[in-house]
């Protein structure tokens, strides 16, 4: 019971900020580019945000956070003014862009703009960082810390959090309260800053850093000083909400021009229509058949490569010294060799298949007929999406079952359910790909035009997962992650590196990435002119 709640949670940070900004553009005419520039300018804030916080500690002003810290009320401030300073500074240089360009002209793209600013953070500060301290956690249950050579401080840090996580099921709830507040700040601060613009006063902008500055720094002192979980997010609903009031009081009550919009029911039977539609040309052109047959293929050769590659080896003149370097073959040599297949045939095939999803559509003129009909630019998209999505699985789900058949028949000991759950991890990685080119083939106005943009953007996803702090985040971690499902020596206790078996993180950031990626291709495909 006590990971439902966790994952209504993350689900909740995810979707939230997606479905109020759903909302907003069907109750005004507002963009879904400004959801993009909110996101963008808290990406950038943090690019400053970070290194200045570290130099903060460096120099003393910034010290540790806890109840008997000598300057833990400077820290709270100093750590207040810093976020506050440096994010609305990416405010204030993003309406002055917008203003600039005329593209922020109403009360509610202001709105658009701190629901992408407060969103973003609530995906990646609270559903990501929520999903990998859980599977934390879950691996430290029934584990003695005391073998983990942690700190004084890290045990008491590790012993509160574990206490926390199981004193309750609903518990779980509390980073979505949380960030749910956190949201409304975010918002509040963004229109701050457009009013700023809109009525040409600057004040505006400084009780936006006060405002942030106040509540982030009861974001520091009060877990300090409150043990119930509960009572701090009561105070920081209440703060949320006298904002929200203060908002929704000065939204102007101007009267909206007349849009003819399809209903929600409608929308999604479009949309189902369009997937059919999508589907039926996979199969027409046979690139159901192609990707299948080249996955299948790999799922049963991999297994006799791994077993039988020293035996070939013996067999070529002059390579029999080689042969005898490499140990016996087991199950997790299959299953490596398995994913080492996938993984780089995987990548090729992704934007093959992805590269003309829409650029192709908008050389041959047939989007413009398409779009002609009821159908919106957002179903369009994800249209293409889903198919792709559905002939990767298929062709997946195929490949798991030769490569298990011969990994079983050849060397046992591969459990078919977990092995099963680490082909699906690899089908969201693939995913995340096949968001990346999606975005190429929405930017570009060819096919090779989206194929290289697809490939430069995996490219770069894929060196993400090599940096130091980010990496094991990074859709790369679920391939690790499944690399290790279905064997019998993997265990879901901390491994000698000290990383989880499970990467929750990982796998929620892999959703965040598909889901931010279509919105800006969404975004995007708004803007052109067809």
């Amino acid at each position: 019971m006590t990971l439902f709640p966790y994952t209504l949670s993350i689900f909740g940070m995810i979707f939230l900020p997606l479905a109020l900004a759903a909302w907003l553009r069907r109750r005004y005419v507002v963009a879904w580019f400004l959801f993009c520039v909110g996101m963008a300018a808290f990406v950038a804030s943090q690019v400053y945000h970070l290194p200045l916080n570290e130099w903060l500690v460096d120099v003393g002003l910034i010290g540790p956070v806890s109840p008997d810290a000598p300057d833990l009320w400077r820290t709270a401030v100093v750590l207040g003014l810093s976020a506050a300073l440096c994010e609305t500074l990416a405010r204030v240089v993003a309406f002055w862009i917008l203003f600039r360009y005329h593209r922020a002209e109403q009360f509610s793209d202001g709105v658009m703009v701190g629901l992408g600013h407060g969103g973003i953070e609530a995906m990646l500060f609270g559903a990501v960082l929520t999903a990998a301290g859980l599977t934390s956690l879950l691996a430290l249950e029934g584990v003695d810390l005391n073998t983990l050579g942690l700190t004084a401080q890290q045990m008491t840090a590790v012993t509160k959090q574990l206490a926390t996580f199981q004193s309750s099921p609903l518990i779980g709830l509390a980073p979505f309260v949380e960030r749910c507040a956190a949201m409304s700040l975010h918002v509040v601060a963004s229109v701050l800053v457009w009013l700023a613009f809109k009525r040409r006063n600057p004040l505006y902008v400084l009780l936006a850093i006060l405002f942030h500055t106040f509540f982030d720094m009861l974001a520091v002192l009060l877990p300090q000083y409150l043990d119930s979980v509960w009572l701090i997010e009561a105070i920081f609903v209440l703060l949320a909400g006298l904002a929200l009031l203060w908002l929704w009081r000065i939204w102007p009550r101007e009267p909206q021009p007349p849009r003819q919009l399809n209903s929600p029911r409608t929308d999604l039977a479009l949309l189902g229509t369009a997937v059919v539609k999508e589907m039926g040309q996979q199969w027409r052109t046979k690139r159901v058949l192609v990707v299948a047959a080249i996955f299948l293929v790999f799922g049963l050769v991999s297994p006799l490569l791994a077993k039988f590659t020293p035996q070939l080896l013996t067999s070529i003149e002059g390579a029999e010294q080689f042969a005898a370097l490499i140990p016996e073959p087991t199950t997790a040599d299959a299953i490596a060799q398995y994913i080492e297949n996938i993984t780089q045939f995987g990548f090729i095939l992704v934007i093959v298949l992805g590269m003309g999803a829409v650029a192709g559509e908008k050389e041959k003129g047939t989007a413009v007929m398409v779009l002609s009909k009821p159908l919106t630019r957002w179903s369009f998209l994800l249209s293409k999406l889903a198919a792709q999505g559905a002939v990767f699985l298929l062709a997946l789900l195929l490949a798991a079952v030769g490569a298990y058949y011969y990994t079983d028949v050849l060397f046992g000991g591969l459990a078919f359910g977990p092995f099963l759950l680490g082909n699906l991890l690899l089908w969201l990685w693939l995913m995340a790909l096949a968001a990346v080119t999606l975005l190429g083939s929405t930017i570009a106005d060819s096919t090779v035009a989206g194929a290289g943009i697809a490939f430069v953007g995996a490219v770069i996803l894929l060196i993400a997962g090599s940096l130091p702090r980010i990496g094991p985040l990074m859709p790369g971690g679920l391939v690790a992650w499944a690399s290790q499902l279905g064997l019998e020596t993997a265990t879901s206790t901390v491994l000698s590196a000290g990383v989880p078996a499970a990467n929750g993180g990982a796998l929620v950031m892999t959703i965040v990435l598909i889901v931010v990626l279509f919105v800006v291709s969404t975004a995007v495909f708004e803007q052109q002119e067809l």
